[in-house]
């Protein structure tokens, strides 16, 4: 286990050394080196639970073999280790906690940076640091009981410390300027751990008019890099899908209605059910069918027939045909 921690310190240590270089290029090996540290750090408690020397747990098989007696033994399959989703699950079968959300999102972050941005800027890679502290905090102080300030070199972590100091406050203050925001939804939150530059692809999002209060009239600006130009429903409908994952997951599980819809009016998938409005253009809840006088689904709403359900909309239509 010691040598796993060592190559987990190692494998962060260089990441921000890749983060101060002035080289571009080394950019995205930071990131890469800081998720496979935080990752190395978690098979470090995972090897410190095995019942074993070996480390069982942090290997994906564990395989019969039959020793000279004939007595049959179980031993790890050492050509795999574990994968983020076995780590969540040894660490629940253990009784182990961590923030997942935080990991999740630093393999998004790193994810996002490796396959869609052309270069990785800076803001990018603080982000990615700024999400990996509390990781690497929790790991190890509560799980392995090491001291991380004694185990670093005092350089590198003061860099990952100042960093996230920084950022947890220009996150503060993005966050305020959306405190007047009146968001229609109670079954989708306002997604605003989810928002991401398309640029840079750092979370540090604010509005541009902290007085605004309509969701649809929120102008995006990003701290990182500055860019206040991008689209501001394309933001908020790649952030939503994100927020919205897992109602999305129960309802197609266990039945009910998606709480987002495709809107009748942009297009987006901003189109909150539960709230009968769209975040990203206004358009509201199509009303009641002329006909029957049920509310019209906006699931199976025909702009064509704007004041028919989806059944009399067919019915129109088939009846526009003969």
């Amino acid at each position: 286990m010691d040598k796993l921690l060592r190559n987990a310190i190692d494998s962060i240590e260089i990441g921000v050394e890749d983060f101060q270089s002035n080289d571009e290029r080394r950019a995205l090996s930071a990131v890469r080196n800081v998720y496979a540290g935080v990752l190395l750090l978690c098979k470090a408690v995972l090897w410190r639970h095995s019942m074993d020397t070996d480390g069982s747990l942090i290997y994906t098989k564990v395989e019969p073999r039959k020793l000279p007696s004939g007595k049959i033994e179980w031993q790890p399959n050492k050509n795999k280790t574990v994968e983020v989703q076995d780590i969540k699950s040894r660490y629940k079968l253990l009784g182990l906690t961590l923030d997942w959300a935080k990991l999740d999102e630093l393999s998004r972050h790193r994810n996002t940076i490796e396959h869609y941005y052309l270069s990785t800027p800076a803001s990018a890679v603080k982000g990615v640091l700024a999400n990996a502290m509390p990781l690497i905090n929790t790991i190890m102080r509560d799980q392995l009981q090491t001291v991380p300030e004694h185990e670093f070199r005092t350089e590198c972590w003061k860099v990952l410390l100042d960093n996230a100091e920084i950022q947890a406050e220009i996150a503060r203050e993005c966050e305020e300027t959306f405190s007047k925001l009146e968001w229609p939804s109670t079954e989708v939150e306002f997604p605003i751990k989810h928002l991401a530059c398309p640029g840079c692809g750092s979370g540090l999002i604010r509005q541009q008019d902290p007085d605004n209060t309509k969701p649809c009239e929120i102008e995006f600006a990003c701290r990182s890099c500055g860019d206040d130009q991008f689209d501001s429903g394309d933001c908020m409908e790649a952030a939503l899908d994100e927020e919205a994952a897992a109602l999305f997951y129960i309802a197609m599980t266990d039945g009910g209605e998606p709480p987002l819809a495709s809107c009748y009016e942009c297009g987006r998938n901003t189109y909150i059910v539960d709230a009968g409005e769209c975040v990203a253009c206004d358009a509201a809840a199509p009303g009641d069918c002329l006909v029957c006088g049920e509310g019209i689904n906006i699931h199976d709403y025909n702009p064509d027939h704007p004041g028919l359900c989806g059944y009399h909309a067919n019915q129109a239509e088939r009846a526009a045909r003969d």
